[in-house]
């Protein structure tokens, strides 16, 4: 009996040493010997293509990583991270977020760097049968026009100031049929025949989405304002080193030719 009691239990210690050596990685060929871990991005709506071909190659050259990226508004994900206090990077549409974070003690300072350009342009239906021509033409009476929030993504408080710079925000505002909360939703508005016309960031017009579906109009440089995207970990982090793997990765040379491919501007990371 006693023999028998002996067996079991060595039988059951061998499925213990067993059932450690799977979660570990060892009989499953992970090689990550620290485990599966995962970092949590908020990053502006408007980035989502740049950002998921950065995510896929990212979790593809290290294996056990999860790179979780929450999209919207830069306003909305920064009262995200205050809130919730729980973003490892912070990848808003406008510098301007993670200056007011870096002043309330949300992000670490020395890991802010700055990535691409982001500039407003009009976007209008192809074929520009409005015959828009540049900012002033958004009030014509006949224009149907759509913004983003002011109070929401980073498009929308700067088209606002554009309008305001441009002297022209009286004009246009009875022209909007809607604000929306976020970037893409200005492209979905215009391309199905809801709006006329609407102001953009340039990049956007490498999406599928609007390709054959939207005429472009510059906006003059002297009326222009643009923005920079910054990347920044924040104080929440609970992986400071993998967190700032990814942003090294999304300012390498191989990182900014993927924003290049869609259409951003990488501003010198010299």
């Amino acid at each position: 009996m006693e023999s028998k009691n002996i067996a079991i239990i060595a039988i059951v210690a061998i499925v213990i040493i067993i059932a450690g050596l799977y979660a570990s990685g060892m009989l499953t060929g992970d090689s990550n010997t620290s485990g599966n871990k995962t970092i949590t991005i908020l990053a502006g709506a408007g980035t989502i293509k740049a950002m998921n071909e950065l995510k896929d190659n990212f979790e593809k050259d290290n294996p056990g990583v999860t790179v979780n990226i929450r999209y919207g508004g830069s306003s909305e994900l920064f009262g995200i991270l205050e809130t919730q206090k729980d973003a490892d990077l912070f990848i808003p549409g406008d510098i301007k977020y993670v200056n007011e974070g870096m002043n309330k003690g949300y992000i670490i300072n020395d890991t802010v760097k700055n990535v691409t350009k982001h500039v407003p342009i009009i976007a209008v239906q192809e074929g520009n049968p409005k015959n828009i021509t540049g900012l002033a033409d958004l009030g014509n009476s006949d224009v149907k026009v759509v913004l983003g929030d002011p109070q929401g993504p980073a498009i929308g408080s700067t088209s606002a100031k554009i309008l305001n710079k441009t002297n022209l925000t009286d004009n246009v505002t009875p022209n909007v049929v809607t604000y929306t909360t976020t970037v893409n939703q200005l492209l979905t508005y215009l391309v199905t025949g809801q709006a006329d016309a609407t102001i953009i960031w340039a990049d956007m017009t490498t999406w599928s989405e609007g390709q054959g579906k939207i005429t472009t109009v510059e906006i003059p440089e002297n009326q222009n304002i643009i923005k920079t995207i910054p990347i920044a970990v924040t104080v929440y982090t609970q992986d400071q080193d993998l967190a700032m793997k990814f942003e090294d990765y999304a300012t390498s040379t191989e990182g900014l030719e993927i924003w290049k491919k869609w259409g951003f501007e990488p501003v010198n990371q010299s």
